[in-house]
């Protein structure tokens, strides 16, 4: 096998491995998203602070956050049902993320949902931003 055989051959091993490890990192974001959901139903705001990315809570003070997702969900409702409509993945020197955009159907509306998670040791995510735009609730 020729030298740029090898190193071709190495460079579609590298790809394929990387490709499986977005896909899995997509797949443990949905699952964050699930849960971030089921604890703004529950009104476990504060939980959600506690558990996020030591960068959302430098960022943002436990109050603050609590009156955002309580505002959600005051306005909105329990969550109906969720569709992923869009994902990127991305290495930059402040470390790994993974941001997950969905649209979410409430019990009084509807939003488009934007995660952003940080990946940690053992390939851990938590969360470092949301943001919600969402018509129906600014009229709510």
């Amino acid at each position: 096998m020729t030298i740029i055989a090898r190193t071709v051959l190495v460079v579609l091993a590298a790809s394929a491995l990387a490709a499986c490890n977005v896909q899995e990192s997509i797949r443990n974001a949905d699952a964050e998203v699930a849960q971030f959901h089921r604890s703004l139903d529950a009104g476990s705001w504060g939980a959600v602070w506690d558990s996020s990315d030591p960068a959302l809570r430098q960022a943002t003070p436990r109050a603050q956050w609590v009156k955002l997702l309580e505002a959600v969900h005051r306005k909105l409702g329990n969550v109906k049902s969720t569709k992923q409509v869009g994902w990127n993945a991305n290495t930059s020197t402040n470390g790994s993320f993974v941001t997950v955009t969905t649209e979410t159907v409430f019990e009084r509306g509807k939003g488009t949902e934007q995660f952003v998670f940080h990946k940690g040791e053992a390939d851990k995510l938590a969360l470092v931003g949301y943001s919600i735009q969402s018509q129906d609730m600014m009229l709510n």
